[in-house]
């Protein structure tokens, strides 16, 4: 009786033993495929509109690499893109320029730390009919134009309607307030340049996303601009990269400290493998690509 009694118990603690082992070993395979790291998860990033192109490069690269990793866009307009950050429905923001100072105290109210770093460059750019007979625009020149009123003159100064970040860029760019630029709002980046391809007074300003992915640009011209009474350049990378071109802003990546996806797709941006898809986009790189060159 006391050896059958004692085998009972020993097959009790074996028996115990097998299942927090079985329990524990799915634990750790649950926690390894539901758990979230810089090099795996899921993650959605809001993008200023313009940004989408580049944006699906990069999270389409950083899967490839890391294929336990998925980030999926929210493209929007350009005002949107932290709100929908600051809401929660996504994890980081892509942007281009400096968030509004507005913006920046919401996030401090809310006490809501949050981490801005540089990843890329952007430029607007200035585009006129073929016909039309300006050769350049100094920044002076612009913020004249755009505070001016009325469609009767012979310019008329065109944005897109719901680009938040280009008309402070703009105002900055031009040493003018916000509230007294009017220039003439189109529903769509498309629609603006179709209006600039057939009014010979049209003048179109938008990122240089913007313009190198649409096609019907056939009959407009891409105008060099100067930094006041300075020399104008042309929106070439290199001139984007250096700041020789002056309507030039920051890329920006945006995310929550802690979170672990999060981060791990912002180092990649920053990268040598994330800042050679800038360079090979219509945007620059924030830093020098790093080249080896092997001499036989």
């Amino acid at each position: 009786m006391k050896k059958k009694a004692t085998k009972r118990a020993i097959f009790r603690v074996v028996g115990g033993l097998l299942f927090f082992c079985t329990a524990f070993l799915l634990l750790n395979c649950t926690q390894q495929q539901t758990g979230e790291t810089a090099k795996s998860g899921s993650m959605k990033l809001a993008v200023d509109r313009h940004l989408e192109e580049i944006a699906a490069i990069q999270a389409e690269s950083f899967s490839w690499y890391y294929p336990a990793a998925t980030v999926t866009l929210l493209p929007d307009a350009s005002g949107k893109s932290l709100k929908h950050l600051l809401e929660g429905s996504v994890k980081a923001a892509l942007i281009s320029g400096n968030p509004e100072a507005a913006e920046d105290s919401l996030f401090g109210e809310l006490k809501r730390p949050i981490r801005r770093e540089p990843v890329a460059r952007d430029a607007i750019v200035c585009i006129v009919n073929r016909r039309n007979p300006a050769s350049m625009f100094s920044t002076t020149e612009l913020g004249t134009l755009l505070s001016a009123k009325g469609e009767g003159g012979a310019i008329i100064p065109l944005v897109r309607a719901d680009d938040f970040r280009l008309l402070s860029l703009l105002a900055a760019t031009t040493g003018k307030k916000r509230g007294e630029l009017h220039s003439w709002s189109c529903s769509s980046d498309a629609a603006l340049i179709e209006r600039v391809s057939t009014d010979r007074r049209a003048v179109g300003l938008l990122f240089r996303s913007s313009f190198e992915k649409n096609l019907n640009t056939a009959n407009i011209r891409l105008l060099p601009i100067a930094k006041g009474d300075g020399a104008p350049y042309m929106p070439t990378q290199q001139n984007i990269f250096d700041g020789s071109y002056p309507l030039v802003t920051l890329v920006y990546y945006l995310y929550y400290p802690g979170d672990a996806l999060a981060a791990g797709f912002g180092s990649w941006l920053g990268s040598g493998a994330g800042q050679k898809a800038f360079e090979r986009s219509s945007l620059a790189p924030y830093r020098l690509v790093e080249r080896t060159i092997i001499l036989k």
